[in-house]
Protein backbone atom coordinates (compact mmCIF):
# COMPACT_ATOMS: atom_id res chain seq x y z
CA UNK A 1 0.00 0.00 0.00
CA UNK A 2 1.35 3.57 -0.71
CA UNK A 3 0.22 7.03 1.03
CA UNK A 4 0.44 10.24 -0.23
CA UNK A 5 2.62 12.22 2.09
CA UNK A 6 1.73 16.11 2.81
CA UNK A 7 4.46 18.78 2.16
CA UNK A 8 6.46 15.70 0.35
CA UNK A 9 9.25 16.60 -2.05
CA UNK A 10 12.53 15.51 -3.41
CA UNK A 11 13.81 15.40 0.22
CA UNK A 12 10.93 12.79 1.46
CA UNK A 13 13.20 9.97 0.32
CA UNK A 14 15.80 8.80 2.54
CA UNK A 15 19.56 10.46 2.00
CA UNK A 16 18.34 13.44 -0.17
CA UNK A 17 19.46 17.40 0.49
CA UNK A 18 18.14 20.49 -1.47
CA UNK A 19 18.30 24.17 -0.71
CA UNK A 20 17.32 27.04 -2.38
CA UNK A 21 18.33 30.77 -2.41
CA UNK A 22 17.90 34.27 -4.49
CA UNK A 23 21.58 35.07 -6.10
CA UNK A 24 20.17 38.00 -7.90
CA UNK A 25 19.43 36.09 -11.34
CA UNK A 26 15.86 37.23 -11.04
CA UNK A 27 14.98 40.99 -11.53
CA UNK A 28 12.19 40.00 -9.39
CA UNK A 29 14.51 39.14 -5.94
CA UNK A 30 12.71 35.81 -6.15
CA UNK A 31 14.69 32.70 -5.38
CA UNK A 32 16.85 31.33 -8.15
CA UNK A 33 19.06 29.00 -7.76
CA UNK A 34 18.85 25.16 -6.61
CA UNK A 35 21.00 22.47 -5.24
CA UNK A 36 19.54 18.76 -4.74
CA UNK A 37 22.01 16.39 -2.96
CA UNK A 38 22.06 12.62 -2.70
CA UNK A 39 24.26 10.92 0.62
CA UNK A 40 25.53 8.53 -2.40
CA UNK A 41 25.89 8.32 -5.85
CA UNK A 42 22.40 7.50 -7.45
CA UNK A 43 21.45 5.61 -9.68
CA UNK A 44 19.93 8.21 -12.89
CA UNK A 45 17.52 8.32 -15.48
CA UNK A 46 16.71 10.98 -17.51
CA UNK A 47 14.74 12.26 -20.51
CA UNK A 48 15.47 15.63 -22.51
CA UNK A 49 13.30 17.62 -24.50
CA UNK A 50 13.10 16.77 -28.38
CA UNK A 51 13.37 20.23 -29.99
CA UNK A 52 16.35 20.43 -32.47
CA UNK A 53 17.19 23.80 -30.24
CA UNK A 54 18.78 22.33 -27.39
CA UNK A 55 20.53 24.62 -24.20
CA UNK A 56 23.88 24.08 -23.43
CA UNK A 57 22.47 22.43 -19.83
CA UNK A 58 20.76 20.03 -21.74
CA UNK A 59 23.88 19.25 -23.90
CA UNK A 60 26.04 19.06 -21.10
CA UNK A 61 23.75 16.47 -19.15
CA UNK A 62 23.69 14.72 -22.33
CA UNK A 63 27.52 13.68 -22.55
CA UNK A 64 27.81 13.39 -18.85
CA UNK A 65 25.20 10.53 -18.56
CA UNK A 66 26.27 9.30 -22.06
CA UNK A 67 28.56 6.43 -20.63
CA UNK A 68 27.72 6.94 -16.57
CA UNK A 69 24.22 6.52 -15.12
CA UNK A 70 25.31 7.48 -12.01
CA UNK A 71 24.46 11.04 -10.66
CA UNK A 72 25.09 12.28 -7.17
CA UNK A 73 23.74 16.27 -7.50
CA UNK A 74 21.73 18.62 -9.66
CA UNK A 75 22.52 22.18 -9.93
CA UNK A 76 19.32 24.46 -10.85
CA UNK A 77 19.10 28.27 -11.85
CA UNK A 78 15.69 30.11 -13.12
CA UNK A 79 15.74 33.10 -14.56
CA UNK A 80 18.15 32.45 -17.51
CA UNK A 81 17.63 29.52 -19.80
CA UNK A 82 21.47 29.19 -21.21
CA UNK A 83 19.97 28.89 -24.51
CA UNK A 84 21.49 29.55 -28.20
CA UNK A 85 24.30 30.51 -26.08
CA UNK A 86 27.20 28.82 -28.24
CA UNK A 87 30.31 27.92 -27.08
CA UNK A 88 30.25 30.17 -23.82
CA UNK A 89 26.38 28.75 -22.69
CA UNK A 90 28.36 25.27 -23.01
CA UNK A 91 31.12 26.45 -20.92
CA UNK A 92 29.62 28.09 -18.30
CA UNK A 93 27.30 25.10 -17.63
CA UNK A 94 29.86 22.56 -17.87
CA UNK A 95 31.51 25.32 -15.14
CA UNK A 96 28.32 24.91 -12.92
CA UNK A 97 28.90 21.36 -12.60
CA UNK A 98 32.71 21.40 -12.11
CA UNK A 99 32.44 24.50 -9.09
CA UNK A 100 29.62 22.37 -7.69
CA UNK A 101 31.32 18.70 -7.72
CA UNK A 102 34.31 20.91 -6.31
CA UNK A 103 32.17 22.32 -3.33
CA UNK A 104 30.83 19.28 -2.43
CA UNK A 105 33.89 17.41 -3.43
CA UNK A 106 32.88 14.82 -5.39
CA UNK A 107 34.08 12.68 -8.65
CA UNK A 108 33.97 14.56 -12.08
CA UNK A 109 30.82 14.54 -14.27
CA UNK A 110 28.97 13.44 -10.92
CA UNK A 111 26.49 16.66 -11.03
CA UNK A 112 23.89 17.73 -13.40
CA UNK A 113 23.11 21.00 -14.49
CA UNK A 114 19.40 22.23 -15.26
CA UNK A 115 18.77 26.16 -16.72
CA UNK A 116 15.37 27.42 -17.32
CA UNK A 117 14.00 30.67 -17.74
CA UNK A 118 14.63 33.71 -20.87
CA UNK A 119 16.68 32.60 -23.91
CA UNK A 120 19.53 33.98 -25.41
CA UNK A 121 21.14 35.61 -22.54
CA UNK A 122 24.58 34.21 -21.15
CA UNK A 123 24.76 33.05 -17.83
CA UNK A 124 25.56 36.26 -15.13
CA UNK A 125 28.24 33.71 -14.06
CA UNK A 126 29.74 36.14 -11.54
CA UNK A 127 25.92 35.32 -9.40
CA UNK A 128 25.87 31.63 -9.93
CA UNK A 129 29.69 31.29 -8.33
CA UNK A 130 28.82 33.06 -5.71
CA UNK A 131 25.77 31.59 -5.01
CA UNK A 132 26.77 27.60 -5.26
CA UNK A 133 28.46 27.81 -1.79
CA UNK A 134 25.76 29.08 -0.68
CA UNK A 135 24.06 26.50 -1.96
CA UNK A 136 26.18 23.64 -0.29
CA UNK A 137 25.94 25.57 2.63
CA UNK A 138 22.46 26.07 2.99
CA UNK A 139 21.67 22.23 2.24
CA UNK A 140 19.39 20.57 4.61
CA UNK A 141 16.83 17.54 4.59
CA UNK A 142 13.34 19.48 5.05
CA UNK A 143 14.20 21.32 2.06
CA UNK A 144 11.98 20.57 -0.33
CA UNK A 145 9.98 23.82 -0.64
CA UNK A 146 12.88 26.06 -0.69
CA UNK A 147 13.90 23.99 -4.10
CA UNK A 148 10.93 23.53 -5.38
CA UNK A 149 10.53 27.25 -4.92
CA UNK A 150 13.76 28.10 -6.97
CA UNK A 151 13.01 26.42 -9.57
CA UNK A 152 9.73 28.39 -10.69
CA UNK A 153 9.45 30.83 -13.49
CA UNK A 154 6.16 32.31 -14.28
CA UNK A 155 4.55 29.26 -12.41
CA UNK A 156 2.43 30.42 -9.63
CA UNK A 157 2.16 27.80 -7.28
CA UNK A 158 4.87 25.08 -6.01
CA UNK A 159 4.58 21.81 -7.75
CA UNK A 160 5.95 18.93 -5.16
CA UNK A 161 4.89 15.28 -4.42
CA UNK A 162 5.76 12.49 -2.59
CA UNK A 163 4.46 8.94 -1.71
CA UNK A 164 5.38 6.36 0.88
CA UNK A 165 5.08 2.28 0.02
CA UNK A 166 5.29 -0.07 2.71
CA UNK A 167 6.44 -3.43 1.56
CA UNK A 168 7.58 -6.40 3.83
CA UNK A 169 11.00 -5.43 3.41
CA UNK A 170 10.35 -2.12 4.71
CA UNK A 171 9.50 1.42 4.07
CA UNK A 172 10.26 3.07 0.33
CA UNK A 173 9.67 6.66 -0.99
CA UNK A 174 9.03 8.60 -4.01
CA UNK A 175 9.34 12.51 -4.15
CA UNK A 176 9.23 14.58 -7.19
CA UNK A 177 9.33 18.57 -7.86
CA UNK A 178 8.83 20.37 -10.93
CA UNK A 179 8.06 23.64 -12.83
CA UNK A 180 6.63 24.31 -16.40
CA UNK A 181 3.16 26.73 -16.88
CA UNK A 182 4.04 27.93 -20.67
CA UNK A 183 5.99 26.29 -23.54
CA UNK A 184 3.87 22.98 -22.52
CA UNK A 185 3.28 19.97 -25.55
CA UNK A 186 4.35 16.64 -25.08
CA UNK A 187 7.73 15.69 -25.70
CA UNK A 188 8.14 17.06 -23.18
CA UNK A 189 6.75 20.54 -21.77
CA UNK A 190 8.92 23.55 -21.16
CA UNK A 191 9.80 21.98 -17.72
CA UNK A 192 12.07 20.84 -15.37
CA UNK A 193 11.24 17.94 -13.12
CA UNK A 194 13.54 16.15 -10.86
CA UNK A 195 11.66 12.56 -8.86
CA UNK A 196 13.99 10.97 -6.42
CA UNK A 197 13.60 7.58 -4.41
CA UNK A 198 15.48 5.59 -1.73
CA UNK A 199 14.48 2.38 -3.84
CA UNK A 200 17.54 1.17 -5.66
CA UNK A 201 16.90 0.25 -9.61
CA UNK A 202 18.20 -1.89 -12.01
CA UNK A 203 19.52 -0.16 -15.02
CA UNK A 204 16.70 -1.99 -16.91
CA UNK A 205 13.86 0.65 -14.95
CA UNK A 206 14.43 3.07 -17.35
CA UNK A 207 11.86 1.60 -19.78
CA UNK A 208 9.28 1.74 -17.03
CA UNK A 209 10.51 5.32 -16.48
CA UNK A 210 10.32 5.99 -20.19
CA UNK A 211 6.42 4.62 -20.07
CA UNK A 212 5.53 7.11 -17.17
CA UNK A 213 7.38 9.82 -18.76
CA UNK A 214 4.97 9.11 -21.89
CA UNK A 215 1.99 9.00 -20.01
CA UNK A 216 2.34 12.25 -17.44
CA UNK A 217 4.96 14.98 -18.60
CA UNK A 218 4.45 14.04 -22.63
CA UNK A 219 0.58 13.77 -21.90
CA UNK A 220 0.19 17.44 -21.09
CA UNK A 221 -0.32 20.49 -23.66
CA UNK A 222 -0.90 23.79 -22.75
CA UNK A 223 -0.07 25.65 -25.82
CA UNK A 224 1.48 23.20 -28.19
CA UNK A 225 5.26 24.70 -28.02
CA UNK A 226 8.11 22.77 -27.04
CA UNK A 227 10.80 24.55 -25.32
CA UNK A 228 15.18 23.88 -25.20
CA UNK A 229 15.38 23.27 -22.03
CA UNK A 230 12.86 20.17 -21.04
CA UNK A 231 14.32 17.84 -18.36
CA UNK A 232 13.24 15.29 -16.23
CA UNK A 233 15.86 13.59 -14.03
CA UNK A 234 15.24 10.33 -11.62
CA UNK A 235 17.50 9.83 -9.24
CA UNK A 236 17.74 6.30 -7.06
CA UNK A 237 20.33 6.06 -4.54
CA UNK A 238 19.02 3.17 -2.88
CA UNK A 239 19.33 4.64 0.99
CA UNK A 240 16.32 2.68 2.17
CA UNK A 241 18.19 -0.38 1.56
CA UNK A 242 16.50 -2.15 -0.52
CA UNK A 243 16.33 -3.54 -4.09
CA UNK A 244 13.44 -3.41 -6.38
CA UNK A 245 14.46 -7.10 -7.61
CA UNK A 246 13.96 -8.01 -4.11
CA UNK A 247 10.49 -6.39 -3.64
CA UNK A 248 7.64 -9.48 -4.57
CA UNK A 249 6.09 -8.33 -7.73
CA UNK A 250 2.67 -7.00 -6.41
CA UNK A 251 5.07 -4.71 -4.39
CA UNK A 252 6.59 -3.93 -7.73
CA UNK A 253 3.67 -2.95 -9.20
CA UNK A 254 2.69 -0.85 -5.84
CA UNK A 255 6.20 0.85 -6.50
CA UNK A 256 5.54 1.55 -10.08
CA UNK A 257 1.56 2.93 -9.42
CA UNK A 258 3.37 5.28 -7.01
CA UNK A 259 5.89 6.28 -8.95
CA UNK A 260 3.26 6.97 -11.77
CA UNK A 261 1.20 9.07 -9.46
CA UNK A 262 3.67 11.35 -8.55
CA UNK A 263 4.79 12.00 -11.88
CA UNK A 264 0.87 12.48 -13.04
CA UNK A 265 0.53 14.59 -10.07
CA UNK A 266 3.37 16.90 -10.72
CA UNK A 267 2.56 16.77 -14.85
CA UNK A 268 -1.42 17.57 -13.80
CA UNK A 269 -0.26 20.55 -11.84
CA UNK A 270 1.68 22.15 -14.40
CA UNK A 271 -1.83 22.37 -16.71
CA UNK A 272 -3.50 23.56 -13.51
CA UNK A 273 -0.56 26.41 -13.45
CA UNK A 274 -0.13 26.77 -17.32
CA UNK A 275 -0.72 30.27 -18.14
CA UNK A 276 -3.52 32.20 -17.74
CA UNK A 277 -5.32 28.56 -17.64
CA UNK A 278 -8.71 28.63 -15.67
CA UNK A 279 -9.63 24.97 -16.05
CA UNK A 280 -7.87 21.64 -16.04
CA UNK A 281 -9.26 19.11 -18.66
CA UNK A 282 -8.55 15.70 -18.74
CA UNK A 283 -9.28 14.27 -22.23
CA UNK A 284 -9.89 10.24 -22.20
CA UNK A 285 -10.03 8.22 -24.55
CA UNK A 286 -11.48 4.66 -24.62
CA UNK A 287 -11.78 1.42 -26.99
CA UNK A 288 -9.42 2.53 -29.44
CA UNK A 289 -7.01 0.08 -31.24
CA UNK A 290 -4.01 0.72 -29.50
CA UNK A 291 -3.02 2.74 -26.09
CA UNK A 292 -0.43 4.51 -28.69
CA UNK A 293 -2.79 5.65 -30.93
CA UNK A 294 -5.39 6.66 -28.07
CA UNK A 295 -2.78 8.76 -26.33
CA UNK A 296 -1.68 10.19 -29.57
CA UNK A 297 -5.51 11.54 -30.04
CA UNK A 298 -5.98 12.91 -26.51
CA UNK A 299 -2.74 15.04 -27.13
CA UNK A 300 -3.83 15.88 -30.39
CA UNK A 301 -7.50 17.10 -29.19
CA UNK A 302 -5.48 18.98 -26.33
CA UNK A 303 -3.77 21.40 -28.80
CA UNK A 304 -6.80 22.31 -30.48
CA UNK A 305 -6.94 26.18 -30.03
CA UNK A 306 -10.34 26.13 -30.53
CA UNK A 307 -11.70 23.49 -28.76
CA UNK A 308 -9.74 24.98 -25.69
CA UNK A 309 -11.11 28.58 -26.48
CA UNK A 310 -14.70 26.90 -26.12
CA UNK A 311 -13.26 25.26 -22.63
CA UNK A 312 -12.58 28.88 -21.95
CA UNK A 313 -16.06 30.50 -22.62
CA UNK A 314 -17.73 27.09 -20.67
CA UNK A 315 -19.27 26.25 -24.24
CA UNK A 316 -19.51 22.38 -24.26
CA UNK A 317 -19.10 22.43 -28.19
CA UNK A 318 -18.92 18.82 -28.89
CA UNK A 319 -18.24 19.60 -32.36
CA UNK A 320 -15.01 20.67 -32.09
CA UNK A 321 -14.10 17.55 -29.85
CA UNK A 322 -14.61 15.43 -32.58
CA UNK A 323 -13.38 17.60 -35.50
CA UNK A 324 -9.96 17.73 -33.74
CA UNK A 325 -10.36 13.65 -32.91
CA UNK A 326 -10.91 13.42 -37.06
CA UNK A 327 -7.98 15.29 -37.27
CA UNK A 328 -5.37 13.47 -35.37
CA UNK A 329 -4.67 10.60 -37.87
CA UNK A 330 -5.72 8.07 -35.31
CA UNK A 331 -8.08 5.38 -36.58
CA UNK A 332 -11.91 6.19 -35.74
CA UNK A 333 -14.94 5.67 -37.07
CA UNK A 334 -17.71 8.53 -36.66
CA UNK A 335 -20.54 6.35 -36.29
CA UNK A 336 -19.41 4.65 -33.42
CA UNK A 337 -18.16 6.96 -31.59
CA UNK A 338 -19.45 8.34 -28.23
CA UNK A 339 -18.77 11.22 -26.36
CA UNK A 340 -19.16 12.92 -23.01
CA UNK A 341 -18.65 15.88 -20.69
CA UNK A 342 -18.34 14.21 -17.22
CA UNK A 343 -21.22 11.75 -16.59
CA UNK A 344 -23.26 13.72 -19.34
CA UNK A 345 -23.61 11.99 -22.82
CA UNK A 346 -23.54 14.13 -25.62
CA UNK A 347 -23.09 12.14 -28.39
CA UNK A 348 -23.85 8.69 -29.40
CA UNK A 349 -22.93 6.41 -32.35
CA UNK A 350 -21.56 10.03 -33.56
CA UNK A 351 -25.26 11.67 -33.39
CA UNK A 352 -26.20 14.63 -30.85
CA UNK A 353 -28.42 13.08 -28.04
CA UNK A 354 -31.38 15.06 -27.24
CA UNK A 355 -30.98 16.19 -24.09
CA UNK A 356 -33.81 17.34 -21.53
CA UNK A 357 -34.08 20.17 -19.64
CA UNK A 358 -32.44 18.46 -16.52
CA UNK A 359 -29.45 17.04 -18.56
CA UNK A 360 -29.25 20.10 -20.57
CA UNK A 361 -28.13 21.87 -16.85
CA UNK A 362 -25.81 19.19 -15.52
CA UNK A 363 -23.82 19.68 -19.08
CA UNK A 364 -23.64 23.00 -18.31
CA UNK A 365 -22.52 22.61 -14.70
CA UNK A 366 -20.08 20.22 -15.72
CA UNK A 367 -18.10 23.08 -18.10
CA UNK A 368 -18.28 25.40 -15.29
CA UNK A 369 -16.19 23.07 -13.02
CA UNK A 370 -12.33 24.34 -12.46
CA UNK A 371 -11.59 20.57 -13.31
CA UNK A 372 -13.45 18.11 -15.27
CA UNK A 373 -13.34 15.12 -17.93
CA UNK A 374 -14.01 15.01 -21.56
CA UNK A 375 -14.23 11.36 -22.77
CA UNK A 376 -14.35 9.97 -26.04
CA UNK A 377 -15.34 6.30 -26.94
CA UNK A 378 -14.79 4.80 -29.84
CA UNK A 379 -15.77 1.31 -29.79
CA UNK A 380 -13.14 0.00 -31.87
CA UNK A 381 -10.65 -1.31 -29.79
CA UNK A 382 -9.89 -2.32 -26.02
CA UNK A 383 -7.03 0.28 -25.39
CA UNK A 384 -7.67 3.50 -23.67
CA UNK A 385 -5.67 6.67 -22.59
CA UNK A 386 -5.57 10.09 -21.09
CA UNK A 387 -3.83 13.87 -21.68
CA UNK A 388 -4.08 16.33 -19.88
CA UNK A 389 -4.77 20.72 -21.10
CA UNK A 390 -5.94 23.50 -20.24
CA UNK A 391 -7.89 26.49 -21.72
CA UNK A 392 -6.85 29.22 -23.39
CA UNK A 393 -7.68 32.60 -22.19
CA UNK A 394 -7.26 36.51 -22.70
CA UNK A 395 -4.53 35.87 -19.92
CA UNK A 396 -2.42 33.62 -21.99
CA UNK A 397 -2.45 36.24 -24.46
CA UNK A 398 -1.23 38.96 -22.25
CA UNK A 399 1.65 37.17 -20.74
CA UNK A 400 3.09 36.03 -23.71
CA UNK A 401 2.90 39.06 -25.88
CA UNK A 402 4.38 40.46 -23.01
CA UNK A 403 7.42 38.01 -22.84
CA UNK A 404 10.60 38.79 -23.98
CA UNK A 405 12.01 35.20 -25.83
Amino acid sequence: MYTVLEKGGVCSPKGFTASGICAGIKASGNADMALLKSEKAARCFAVFTTNKVKAAPVLYDKAALEHAHFASAVIVNSGNANACTGEKGYADAERMAVLTEEALKLTPKSVLVCSTGVIGHLMPMDKIEAGIPKLVEKLHEDASEEFGRAILTTDLALKSHAVEIKTEKGVVTIGGACKGSGMIHPNMATMLAFITTDLALPIDFFAEFRANIADSFNAITVDGDTSTNDTCIMLANGMSGIKYEDLSLSEQGEFRAALTLVMQSLAKDIVRDGEGATKLIELRIEKAESHEEALRMARFIGTSNLAKCAMFGEDPNWGRILSSAGSSGCNMVAEHTDLYFGEVKVLEGGRPVQLDEKQTAALHAVVRQREYKVTLVLNIGQASASAFTCDLSYGYVKINAEYTT
